[in-house]
């Protein structure tokens, strides 16, 4: 298939700090080509991944390039290609696996980079003409994994109008790599899902389980809450494991469903009332309980509230006025109440009448 390939960027690997150069260079791109905020999230995974296996199998210098591309049916996407002098992968279809590695890591990164691509190839047949150029001049970078991801119109691109949400969050101090997660999919204009996520402990495996939480939730939203959570519980097996808060809003029947397990808090504040969420005990990809699903009511001027424990239980949410900006209010919160020795995240949706 011919490929047009048009606005390449082209970076240098060379130490840590990259890994989030061309995340952030690469979710910008991805919605400048039109990639929705889903989307632009699991290109961030994916680009994080490859890089990070530059850094840690690669000789810990490479060369990072992505592209706008469109086929002769004019779908359109973006290639990203990772090189580096490494010693290649001897068994490609035994590293993808969850947990092989060479290294002490979690071994889930090459598995993770091709569920989130729709290609997926290492060292495709030397490369191309197109990488060959590129590369002019950088001989030594033998092995590449190059991915594909197409722009989907058949996803939903919309949101529900009647809610306003508002995301605080923040690593450990001291951290790069935030255990935590949070995430928003609109199914349709009437049904939404939300989680927040937190990774054991705090660092870099912390995050790489809460992004792998945060991954199978968006890859498969619609199913049930309970469904979800188991499985999620199984894609996590080898990781250091997570807890995890989600809901899902019927805005048509004035409906929230919650399951949790672990110690994400939740609670619905309404004009007379403050409701507890019930979560179980567990983690996430260790031991966790048959997951259930709790209802509540959800009206207009209610407001839902999850947040990981790195806020401090001296807040109850009593000074917070619910009728104000969801944003205003995570981040007030955030900056209140956060603890010193780990990561927070606070995540507020109110259904606006």
């Amino acid at each position: 298939m011919d490929i047009i390939r048009d606005q390449i960027q082209s970076l240098q690997i060379d130490n840590q700090s990259d890994i989030g150069v061309c995340r952030r260079k690469g979710v910008s791109f991805a919605k400048k080509l039109g990639f929705n905020d889903v989307e632009s999230g699991e290109v961030a995974i994916m680009i994080t991944e490859m890089v990070t296996n530059v850094i840690k199998h690669g000789g810990g210098k490479g060369h990072f390039m992505m592209c706008h591309i469109q086929d002769q049916r004019h779908n359109k996407g973006i290639e990203v290609w990772c090189c580096d002098f490494g010693k290649g992968i001897p068994d490609i279809d035994l590293a993808i696996q969850d947990g092989q590695t060479d290294k002490h890591s979690l071994g889930i990164g090459l598995g993770a980079i091709r569920r989130l691509s729709d290609e997926f190839e290492v060292n495709p047949e030397k490369k191309t003409e197109f990488m060959d150029t590129l590369l002019a001049g950088h001989q030594i970078y033998q092995y590449c994994i190059r991915t594909r991801k197409w722009i989907s119109n058949a996803k939903w691109n919309g949101g529900n109008k009647h809610l306003l949400i508002g995301i605080a969050s923040r690593s450990k101090p001291g951290e790069q790599l935030n255990g935590d997660s949070s995430v928003v999919l609109h199914l349709s204009d009437t049904i939404s899902i939300a989680a927040v996520i937190d990774g054991l402990g705090h660092g870099k495996e912390a995050h790489i389980a809460s992004q792998f939480a945060k991954e199978q939730i968006i890859h498969t939203p619609e199913v049930s809450l309970d469904k979800l959570m188991t499985l999620i519980h199984k894609k996590l097996k080898g990781t250091r494991g997570v807890t995890i808060g989600m809901i899902r809003i019927d805005t048509e029947k004035n409906q929230l469903l919650f399951s949790g397990i672990g110690n994400i808090e939740g609670q619905v504040n309404t004009k007379l009332t403050k409701k507890s969420l019930t979560s179980f005990g567990g983690i996430v990809g260790q031991n966790i309980r048959t997951p259930r699903i709790f209802e509540y009511p959800f009206d207009p001027g209610d407001s839902v509230c999850l947040y990981s424990d790195g806020i401090t239980s001296q807040w109850q949410g009593e000074e917070i006025d619910w009728s104000q900006s969801p944003q205003e209010n995570s981040e007030y919160i955030i900056n209140k109440y956060a603890r010193i020795h780990d990561d927070a995240t606070v995540l507020i949706i109110r259904y606006s009448p």
